[in-house]
């Protein structure tokens, strides 16, 4: 499986859980995204400030495709 394939899945599966988070719970998607951005950004893995922004950036897209998430 390509890593690409990977990525896709993984993206499908966030949203569906996002969805379902929604539907089920009625809770705000922004501090989900806040929380998991500080955790990108306070994480010691690979990929340095550059991959770091670009990731943030990413679950702000994500979360906008679901309508829910304003800045």
């Amino acid at each position: 499986m390509s890593n690409q394939a990977q990525v896709d899945a993984l993206e499908h599966l966030v949203i569906a859980l996002f969805k379902e988070l929604d539907v089920r719970t009625g809770l705000p998607l922004t501090p989900i995204v806040n929380a998991a951005k500080a955790s990108i950004f306070d994480s010691e893995g690979s990929g340095g400030p550059e991959q770091k922004v670009a990731a943030a950036q990413y679950l702000e897209h994500l979360a906008s495709r679901l309508g829910k998430f304003r800045g």
